[in-house]
C-alpha cells in the first residue's frame, strides 16, 4: 500500500505557508516598487495665517527638495531648501495601501551660518517651528498613476501648505 501522506504534507505546507501570506495583509515586493526611487518637489505653501501674504511670498516660502525612499532597513532620506535653511531629516518609512508614512528618527537644520550670518530680506523659518513640524510622522498619499506623491494639509509655524512630490527616478 502507497503512503500519500508524505507526498500530501509538503503540498499541504505550501498551500497553507501561501494562504497566510496572501491573507497576512503584508505589501508584496511589486508594491513597494512603487515607492521606492527618489521623488522630486517639495513642501508648496498655500497660506500664511495671520498674514496678507502675497502671492511672491507665498512662493518664497516654499520649501524645495527631495525624498529618496530606500528599502534597505526601509530608510529614507528627506531634504528641504528654504532661502536660508536647509533640513535633513532621515527615518523609516510604513506602507499601507497607497499611503506611505516616513517617521523621522534623525532631523539636522541647518541655518547658514545662524542668527548673526542671516539676511534679514530672506524668508527664514525658525528651527524651533521646522522641529515641530518634522518631527512628526508624514503620510503621503500616491497617485493612481503612481507618479506623484502628495501629503495631507499641515502648517509649519504660520505656514500651511501640502507635500507634493513626483517621481523622479529609481
Amino acid at each position: 500500500m502507497k503512503k500519500t501522506l508524505p507526498l500530501a504534507a509538503p503540498l499541504c505546507a505550501a498551500l497553507l505557508c501561501a494562504a497566510v501570506l496572501g491573507l497576512g495583509g503584508c505589501n508584496s515586493h511589486k508594491d513597494l516598487m512603487a515607492f521606492l526611487g527618489k521623488w522630486k518637489g517639495g513642501f508648496d505653501v498655500t497660506s500664511v495665517r495671520g498674514a496678507n501674504a502675497s502671492s511672491l511670498d507665498i512662493k518664497r516660502d516654499t520649501l524645495r527638495g527631495f525624498i529618496q525612499v530606500y528599502e534597505t532597513n526601509r530608510s529614507y532620506k528627506m531634504e528641504l531648501n528654504g532661502e536660508q535653511e536647509t533640513i535633513e531629516i532621515n527615518g523609516t518609512w510604513t506602507i499601507k495601501g497607497n499611503h506611505i508614512t516616513l517617521r523621522p528618527t534623525m532631523l539636522d537644520i541647518d541655518d547658514k551660518g545662524g542668527e548673526q550670518q542671516r539676511d534679514p530680506n530672506k524668508k527664514y523659518i525658525a528651527a524651533m517651528l521646522v522641529r515641530a513640524a518634522y518631527g512628526q510622522p508624514l503620510v503621503l498619499v500616491e497617485s493612481r498613476d503612481k507618479k506623484s506623491l502628495t501629503g495631507l494639509e499641515m502648517s509649519v509655524g504660520d505656514l500651511v501648505g501640502t507635500h507634493r512630490y513626483v517621481k523622479d527616478s529609481f
